[in-house]
């Protein structure tokens, strides 16, 4: 069946925009559907692309990774009047039902019908956005309930709205507190109990927010029958000669579970041509499967992430070990793309790295859950490009990171969860088959048709690969389809959880009572960064020599992709937003890594034995593992990246040379501020010496 290229509708932001009307062409190229909805008449052409990011444009780069719930700006227009030229921007991706051209409705329209399980679902997702939105400075879009809309599952953002003034969670609270007597009886004294705990400001950190939604979503999840369908197939292609992907579980088996350790599917894309990407991306599934069997029963969803990432970083070494032993640099060193999903109680974990993508269908629209790990949307997380301009430029598609490249110290995978309240279908693949925007053109024709019954799993597999031998044939091509099948037992009771202990945790009792401790400030410069990723990209331009220097693979940075042969990656330090899982703290100021605090922060070996298993000097890098709030005080795990030894100022890279330490930092209260972290009041005693033993 021939598919035919859908209509491209854009929202428009900015100003001018109200001066036109329904039927006029804007640019001889945009017609003005009604309000602010416009139609792309020539979507096959590029955008205009401006020539600096304006400050009111930026946050939609930089919140990239949220673009499930976010629109995504798709280029500008210029607009010549009397008075000057007017910019208008355009945003594509957003909340608009395309059959009726309108926006989706409004969560306040739709929350009273829903069910008690998506009026949570909703809620989760929007405090899931807080923390990012709010460094920001654009926490306001969640605030107003008509620029919050909903999809189905999903929160939808129309735009973002800057802040007019510092927002807490007591301002979303009260928005909350709102909805509470139109909330389904099953969650009403829960929305009730927590938004009032919100407003009183006893819960200033927005974590403790979701984790009290997971446990409600838990709850509720045990009212419902969930079944999980898994399929695979990988293909070597019509023009390649051996198959460097692996799958599991086996290509082309049927397999049919409840949510559990086991319940998993994943795809690897191996790297390296006739340098075994094969072994690599084999040894990768085969360790990763492994590594799930060690899962228990009802693990959170904090626990559940910090796993995740270790199981990926046992699977990165065992491939990374293989090279070494091997003596195999630059681009004789085999690696994988990785990308993974696990069905696990009321949810299903993402984990990616490389270009394998994740999508998610739904009866209204087809969703790419992962953003890939190349230089292109590496450029737009930064702000510097829009993603229609970054995936021009030479090496656009070159990755950053994969599996087996380096040490574990410079990997970060990115581990997300997602809440399932209906059924769903959930598409992992390798590019053989996501190139060429192959998914977003045949999702409605070839996959869709499962969630109505009208075809089963093994056709929609088939057919799949079918397209990617087809339409692309110039990879392998592998897949795994996920049927998520969620029924309802049918009575659901209340749920009753204890409120929320913050009896000491609030910043207020530490700063007006402070215990005589050390104060340490914690601060990455974000320009810091942005010199490090200038430097590194300039770099593409420059011979090999420096490259190779600096990094076993840096020497290939400027082949124009990835290819079987060759793996691009750019060593990258992800800059902090905040103290969550994932979060990478530096010690001191960048100023001043030439000089040493005298009074080093110990990391204790555990939060209930006082043995000292480490000393972190200025300079050093930690990384959040883990959060454990309790009655009487917060706790960090962290684990060491590097030391002040380890770092390097002469082009701003650095060298992780310090063995994966683990330790706990005791009582840490979080100003936040998206270019200053300050930690307060690290309740340890003064200590000679600065370095790791």
């Amino acid at each position: 069946m021939q598919n035919t290229m859908p209509k491209h509708y854009l929202w428009a932001i900015g100003e001018g925009i109200e001066a036109y009307q329904p039927g006029e062409i804007i640019a001889n190229r945009y017609q003005v559907q009604h309000g602010k909805i416009l139609l792309d008449t020539q979507p096959e052409k590029m955008p205009q692309m401006p020539e600096e990011i304006p400050g009111t444009i930026e946050p939609y780069l930089k919140l990239f990774p949220y673009r499930l719930h976010i629109p995504q700006v798709f280029g500008l227009v210029t607009v010549t009047e009397s008075k000057g030229n007017k910019e208008i921007w355009l945003l594509e991706r957003g909340p608009i039902n395309e059959e009726e051209v309108s926006l989706v409705p409004e969560i306040t329209t739709v929350w009273k019908d829903a069910t008690p399980m998506r009026q949570l679902n909703w809620l989760w997702q929007i405090a899931k956005l807080w923390q990012p939105l709010n460094v920001q400075q654009v926490g306001a879009s969640l605030l107003n309930p008509e620029n919050l809309r909903v999809e189905g599952q999903f929160v939808r953002l129309v735009e973002l709205q800057p802040d007019q003034k510092t927002l807490t969670l007591q301002h979303l609270g009260w928005l909350w507190e709102q909805w509470v007597s139109n909330a389904n009886q099953a969650v009403e004294k829960f929305l009730k109990q927590l938004s009032q705990q919100m407003i009183a400001g006893e819960v200033k950190n927005a974590d403790l927010v979701i984790t009290q939604l997971d446990k409600a979503l838990e709850v509720l999840g045990r009212s419902q029958v969930r079944n999980v369908h898994i399929t695979t197939a990988t293909d070597a292609g019509p023009n390649r000669s051996h198959n460097e992907d692996a799958c599991y579980p086996p290509s082309r088996t049927v397999m049919s579970y409840q949510p559990s350790s086991k319940t998993v599917a994943i795809v690897c894309d191996g790297i390296g041509g006739q340098e075994r990407g094969e072994e690599a991306s084999q040894l990768a599934t085969k360790l990763l499967y492994q590594e799930l069997q060690k899962i228990s029963e009802n693990e959170d969803s904090l626990t559940m992430t910090t796993k995740l990432e270790e199981f990926t970083y046992a699977a990165n070494d065992a491939i990374c070990d293989r090279n070494d032993n091997e003596e195999r640099c630059g681009h004789q060193r085999m690696g994988t793309t990785l990308v993974m999903a696990l069905a696990y109680l009321h949810q299903l974990y993402i984990v990616n790295i490389g270009d394998s993508r994740a999508y998610w269908i739904t009866p209204s629209r087809c969703y790419q859950v992962t953003v890939d790990d190349d230089i292109a949307s590496h450029q737009v997380r930064l702000g510097y490009s829009l993603y229609h301009d970054a995936i021009q430029q030479a090496s656009s598609g070159a990755l950053i990171q994969a599996l087996g490249i380096n040490s574990s110290i410079s990997l970060h995978p990115t581990v997300q969860h997602f809440p399932i309240d209906e059924d769903s279908i959930f598409l992992i693949c390798s590019d053989g088959l996501s190139d060429q925007d192959r998914v977003e053109e045949f999702w409605q024709i070839e996959i869709l048709p499962l969630l109505d019954g009208k075809i089963d799993l093994v056709t929609v597999r088939e057919r799949l690969i079918e397209i990617a031998n087809t339409k692309n044939g110039h990879d392998n091509v592998t897949i795994a389809l996920i049927y998520y099948q969620v029924t309802s037992k049918g009575q659901i009771t209340e749920i009753s959880l204890p409120l929320i202990d913050v009896s000491s945790s609030s910043s207020s009792q530490f700063v007006n009572d402070k215990p005589k401790t050390l104060t340490y400030n914690l601060e990455y410069k974000t320009w810091w960064f942005y010199r490090l990723v200038i430097l590194i990209l300039l770099g593409l331009g420059l011979s090999g020599i420096l490259t190779y220097l600096l990094s076993p693979i840096a020497g290939q940075l400027s082949e124009p992709s990835r290819t079987e042969d060759s793996l691009p990656i750019i060593p990258t330090l992800s800059p902090i937003l905040s103290l969550d899982v994932g979060a990478f703290i530096l010690i001191g100021d960048m100023d001043s890594l030439t000089d040493t605090l005298n009074e080093p922060i110990e990391l204790l070996t555990s939060t209930e034995d006082n043995t000292v298993k480490g000393r972190v000097a200025d300079g050093s890098i930690l990384k959040v593992t883990r959060k454990i709030y309790n009655s009487e005080e917060t706790w960090l795990e962290l684990k060491v990246c590097s030391t002040k030894k380890g770092l390097t100022n002469d082009l701003g890279f650095i060298y992780y040379l310090q063995p994966k330490d683990v330790g706990w930092i005791q009582k840490v209260i979080i100003k936040n501020r998206p270019d200053i972290i300050n930690i307060f009041e690290v309740n340890i005693e003064p200590v000679d010496g600065c370095a790791i033993d």
